[in-house]
């Protein structure tokens, strides 16, 4: 299902964000007060590509699986016909494409689901694969996120994808990843990123 899941959302994401404004993933133009559009119109873009893959019945958006003390809460779930969990998938848009993403989604998807992993996990992410002078990176105060990334400001801004994706790779080193896939937003084109 991760394969199948993960191929959907490339096509159908690859459609969708066409007709969306230049600078939408690859700034922070749209993650911004009064005009902060990128995480709630991608989610509807999401939920509408999740509703058409196969084995999906029907879709959650912001669905809270917390249990045990477990906090797991997906941007979207793929629901089967009979309520099972065919497919999770949370958006993080340039604004949150960073160092959370290992321990905000993957690891929360994985301390959630225990040692039995069967529904397959996408997180997808909004960073351009180039050199862009103008990148931001937020929370960088001692003890926020990014604090032990600040000093790499120009490294990030040389490519931001190739940076964050080789961050998240040390940071879920040795980890079960076998249900789990990233897929990045880099401008207009969409792909599977290697973990």
């Amino acid at each position: 299902m991760l394969d199948r899941a993960t191929e959907a959302i490339v096509m159908g994401l690859t459609t969708a964000i066409r007709r969306m404004p230049k600078g939408f993933y690859d700034s922070f133009d749209f993650t911004r007060t009064g005009n902060n559009l990128c995480h709630s119109v991608t989610l509807g873009a999401l939920a509408s590509v999740v509703s058409s893959i196969k084995g999906v019945a029907y879709v959650g958006i912001d669905v809270r699986l917390n249990r045990d003390g477990l906090k797991f809460q997906p941007d979207i779930v793929g629901f089967g016909e009979d309520g099972d969990h065919a497919v999770y998938v949370d958006f993080e848009s340039p604004n949150s494409s960073d160092a959370r993403v290992p321990w905000k989604d993957v690891d929360a998807y994985l301390s959630w689901s225990g040692p039995k992993l069967e529904t397959p996990y996408i997180v997808v992410t909004s960073l351009p694969d180039r050199e862009t002078s103008t990148w931001e990176l937020r929370w960088t105060a001692d003890g926020y996120y990014n604090a032990d990334h600040k000093e790499r400001r120009s490294e990030i801004r040389a490519n931001p994808f190739r940076y964050w994706s080789e961050a998240w790779r040390t940071a879920m080193a040795g980890w079960d990843l076998s249900t789990v896939a990233i897929i990045n937003i880099n401008g207009k084109k969409v792909a599977q990123a290697s973990l």
